[in-house]
């Protein structure tokens, strides 16, 4: 169901949101970080990536290790870095 919606909306980020958040729920770490992955991947305004990558940021610290976390920190160092240019 929420495939269909984000493929209609694509760049509204309170559906990945509850998206995102009913997959934590369910717990499929894979999973969840592909959706991460793919709505980090997203054109959005420097507004809502900020908000996805504040998300991913706090499920890595739940969830991940060191690696993982400065990853998600250095994928959004990349991001303001390609904004800025």
């Amino acid at each position: 169901m929420f495939e269909g919606m984000l493929r209609e909306y694509p760049k509204r980020t309170d559906l990945w949101s509850i998206y995102i958040d009913q997959e934590i729920r369910l717990g499929d770490e894979d999973v969840i970080r592909a959706l991460f992955e793919r709505a980090i991947s997203l054109s959005l305004p420097p507004k809502k990536m900020k908000f996805l990558f504040k998300k991913y940021l706090e499920y890595e610290k739940s969830v991940g290790d060191e690696e993982r976390i400065e990853s998600v920190k250095r994928k959004a160092m990349e991001y303001v870095e390609s904004t800025l240019t």
